[in-house]
């Protein structure tokens, strides 16, 4: 049996759901590396108001992006993804 990897709890995550989740866990990730979010943009190569609609749920990252991100805040892509997911839990 394939199970959705959406499907947390029996609830349907929606992009919503998804994005603000990955929100939270970017913003939680910047500030314990004691970076301002134009310091993460900056190390990652991307706008700081991408960063900012990131952290508010309103943008999602690409792939590539994901794995700026995760090189600037010194993480594995993985790690950021499975914060994302526990966060959905």
């Amino acid at each position: 049996m394939r199970l959705n990897p959406l499907d947390h709890g029996g609830a349907m995550a929606t992009s919503a759901k998804i994005a603000g989740a990955f929100g939270r866990v970017l913003r939680e990730q910047r500030d314990a590396r004691g970076l301002s979010q134009e310091g993460l943009a900056l190390n990652a190569a991307v706008d700081r108001t991408f960063v900012s609609q990131m952290e508010r749920g309103i943008r999602q990252p690409t792939l590539t992006t994901l794995w700026k991100l995760a090189a600037a805040l010194d993480v594995s892509p993985a790690t950021l993804v499975a914060r994302v997911e526990r966060n959905l839990r």
